[in-house]
């Protein structure tokens, strides 16, 4: 799998590849701070910008809900 776009995010990593599942453009791989895959995306979007964002909040609902649990 060749990684297109990494990002970092609240101390998660974010790895999109630019072909995802169905009629997604990008996949994204979401990792935490030890490097373990918390997330598979994939459909993540269908331009970089969407998929990071959809990731962005796949990570901000893993903090939440870990937070309260």
């Amino acid at each position: 799998m060749n990684t297109f776009l990494h990002d970092e995010y609240k101390g998660y990593r974010i790895d999109l590849t630019p072909r995802g599942d169905y009629c997604a453009s990008f996949a994204a791989d979401i990792s935490d701070r030890s490097g373990r895959l918390v997330s598979h995306l994939g459909v993540a979007g269908n331009t970089e910008d969407r998929a990071v964002a959809r990731s962005r909040e796949l990570v901000d609902f893993e903090l939440a809900y870990g937070n309260t649990h």
